[in-house]
């Protein structure tokens, strides 16, 4: 269809384009197994489906923007034959601090492999999605986030490469340090609001915030300040796990689910 691009504006031939990118679906998908499409949980039913959130958003410019932006970069940094190269990359470097719970700090930039402005384009990205449009699917939805408009802009400056990362916000990574993270995704949801405003969204392994008006104190550990920190922690598991226990709580199985879970999920 014809539209405007939502990112550069430019009147012209809209592509289909995805919300999460379509390289992480393909990775919840288990073609071998009973099972084999995504299980998505919501908190009223659980379904099994292939359904990927998109919607004529962006031109064809801007689609391969966002590719060579992060996401082909992303893509390749979690796979679900086991390997997680974006994990190893953190395993094989020596960390500039590790905290009482064990999580190993590092700082990203000496960190062989891992390019940095890739994993700070990658996850603005998804913000900037998240915040632009609501998307829905037949079994799930992603409401419109409500990024404040200024800074809405400003990303999309700085992924249209007019402007710098904005100045405001601060961008968080976490990576699973288990050897076998959860094959799961969360788009881009409002994690708090006060005191500290943030945003989260989980891809498997990797959980990445936004934080907005933080106070320096808080900022420290960003990937997009100074100090270009990166994390690596069990607590990533254990948090998505929480999450999972969650919403599945009272969620009923569909019937297509359920022929599998004959006495109810294990």
């Amino acid at each position: 269809m014809i539209g405007n691009c939502a990112l550069c504006g430019t009147n012209a031939s809209l592509i289909n384009s995805h919300f999460m990118p379509a390289s992480l679906y393909q990775e919840l998908l288990d073609p071998s197994g009973p099972i084999k499409q995504m299980i998505v949980l919501k908190k009223d039913q659980t379904h099994q489906s292939s359904e990927q959130f998109s919607m004529p958003l962006l031109c064809q410019a801007c689609g391969v923007r966002f590719q060579k932006g992060g996401e082909n970069w992303m893509g390749n940094r979690y796979r679900s034959d086991g390997s997680f190269p974006l994990r190893d990359m953190l395993v094989g470097a020596t960390p500039i601090e590790t905290k009482p719970d064990g999580s190993n700090v590092y700082a990203a930039r000496q960190v062989l492999g891992v390019d940095v402005e890739q994993l700070i384009y990658f996850a603005a990205s998804l913000f900037w999605r998240a915040g632009v449009a609501d998307w829905k699917v037949k079994f799930a939805d992603a409401p419109k986030i409500d990024i404040d408009p200024s800074l809405m802009t400003a990303l999309q400056q700085y992924l249209l490469a007019l402007s710098p990362f904005p100045s405001q916000a601060s961008i968080f990574v976490a990576v699973d340090a288990t050897t076998a993270p959860w094959r799961a995704m969360w788009s881009p949801i409002k994690q708090n609001d006060r005191p500290q405003l943030r945003y989260s969204l989980y891809i498997p392994g990797i959980i990445m915030e936004l934080g907005v008006d933080l106070p320096p104190a808080l900022r420290v550990p960003s990937i997009s300040d100074a100090t270009e920190i990166i994390v690596l922690s069990d607590v990533v598991y254990k948090y998505v796990a929480a999450i999972g226990a969650s919403l599945s709580e009272g969620s009923a199985l569909s019937k297509s689910l359920a022929r599998h879970f004959p006495s109810g999920r294990s």
